[in-house]
């Protein structure tokens, strides 16, 4: 499972959405993400795919660092700056689960 209840709300966040607001954009009621999100019960994997595309689709990548827990950033829309470099290896998550490794700048 990549997203989390403490990403779940994250995520929300990030993107000023509701509740109400995911649950319109991922066909989830949000009864089931308010218990989600307040680690009432988890979830079954076509729910959690629904939220994490919504939340994609909002503008929300989400990332794990070699070595550490799934992270979320926001996606850029206008790459006008050159990406920032990182010293740590990481994954980008798609939103089919695959995993795109990105080596540290001193491997490329």
């Amino acid at each position: 499972m990549i997203l989390t209840p403490a990403l779940c709300r994250a995520a929300r966040g990030f993107l000023d959405w509701t509740q109400m607001d995911l649950a319109d954009r991922s066909g989830v009621s949000r009864s089931t993400i308010r218990d989600y999100e307040g680690n009432r019960h988890s979830l079954h994997r076509a729910t959690e795919a629904q939220l994490r595309l919504a939340l994609e689709a909002g503008g929300i990548a989400f990332f794990r660092i070699e070595g550490h827990e799934i992270g979320i950033c926001t996606k850029a829309i206008v790459a006008e700056a050159p990406a920032p470099t990182h010293t740590e290896s990481c994954e980008i998550l798609s939103g089919t689960g695959e995993r795109n490794r990105t080596p540290p700048k001193s491997e490329q």
